[in-house]
């Protein structure tokens, strides 16, 4: 296993020293130093992985030099449209190196989620010809060298592939230590305890989703009208629009994260355009990518109350407390609701995972709301 802080020192020593990207627990250990010692390098958040491909073209076009974007494989369907349309040599022909964790990995245990683009990950880089390197500890640093080399001399991205259990483990912490709010955990109660039980409630990747699933397992509500969405972050807001606009007879409630959020905050124009007025939106805020390691999203300086009454929210709340969640929940309201939650950053230690598998929840929930009578 190699040491995080020789990981970095490679890339400072090349004068590899703007990094950009979407965490990934794979790189926990190395997010950790990116995002606390930024003197002698930049560390710039990005909304997503695309995203993350336009400021590296950004950083080479105003500067002639290469940058280091960081992701999970699972951004790499995000990439493609940049990698293919902005940095691909019969574009704009733009250098940079991608260091992207591979989850999934064909022979590993991981969460369904990750298995379909673990097993092709080489394959799209195959396809987009974009050549890579899967790094090994003995050899990381003559590897890392060479992927700026390569990049550098044919003016194209060059990957480089971390596998699971590459860095030295260190002690759990949060990198954004946020203790403002409320705990994530006590405000889904809350809200299972505020609604009705057969309200629809659609949450999202994350622990959120992990919290729901054990509150309602321990609570007469039960699963079958929850949706637990894994994977696809940043999407349950539209998922949950469009289940909110064809069962306008059900309130929907929508349990989102400020990461998840920010990835694909167009979709809040396009809620706001159709406004159903049984959907609930509601953002819990910790200003962090809590499920990769604490890393801070930019949510300190967004103000989501402000956008979604942007985007014609007709009520819009910000609470940072229980009794302030449950007053508006019991509330009666007319229109389309919006409701940011200040939450804490962190979790139980002993938070299970839902033991159902995605097929399942996808049936359960179907079963019990599109064939009722």
């Amino acid at each position: 296993m190699v040491n995080a802080e020789e990981f970095l020192s490679e890339f400072l020593k090349l004068e590899l020293n703007h990094f950009t990207g979407v965490p990934d627990s794979t790189l926990k250990e190395w997010m950790i130093l990116l995002d606390n010692n930024q003197s002698v390098f930049e560390n710039r958040i990005a909304a997503n992985e695309g995203a993350a491909i336009a400021h590296a073209a950004g950083y080479h076009l105003a500067t002639k030099r290469v940058s280091v974007v960081y992701l999970q494989n699972s951004g790499l369907g995000n990439c493609v449209s940049p990698l293919t349309s902005l940095t691909d040599p019969e574009v704009y022909s733009i250098p940079l190196i991608m260091v992207i964790g591979w989850r999934g990995k064909s022979g590993l245990k991981d969460e369904p989620q990750h298995k379909k683009m673990g097993a092709i990950t080489v394959e799209i880089l195959d396809t987009l010809d974009i050549p890579y390197s899967i790094l090994n500890d003995d050899t990381y640093k003559e590897q890392i060298e060479s992927a700026k080399i390569e990049a550098e001399k044919n003016l194209k991205p060059y990957a480089l592939i971390v596998e699971p259990g590459f860095f030295h483990s260190i002690a759990s912490e949060k990198i954004n230590s946020n203790q403002v709010g409320i705990n994530r955990e006590i405000a889904i109660k809350c809200i299972v305890n505020s609604i009705d039980g057969d309200d629809l409630i659609v949450s999202t990747t994350g622990k959120a989703s992990r919290e729901l699933y054990e509150v309602s397992a321990n609570n007469s509500r039960g699963h079958n009208n929850n949706f637990y969405n894994v994977g696809s972050m940043g999407h349950v807001s539209s998922i949950g629009l469009e289940i909110a606009l064809q069962k306008s007879d059900r309130k929907v409630y929508i349990l989102d994260g400020d990461g998840a959020l920010i990835m694909h905050m167009g979709s809040l124009s396009t809620i706001g355009y159709y406004q159903p007025k049984n959907l609930i939106h509601i953002i819990f805020d910790n200003e962090s990518h809590e499920s990769t390691g604490g890393q801070p999203t930019t949510s300190k300086t967004t103000s989501f109350s402000e956008i979604l009454q942007g985007c014609s929210y007709k009520n819009v709340n910000t609470i940072q407390s229980e009794s302030e969640l449950s007053s508006i929940l019991l509330k009666q309201h007319q229109g389309l609701l919006g409701i940011v939650v200040k939450t804490q950053v962190g979790s139980r230690d002993d938070l299970g995972r839902p033991a159902d598998t995605p097929k399942t929840t996808k049936i359960r929930f179907m079963e019990s709301i599109v064939n009722e009578k």
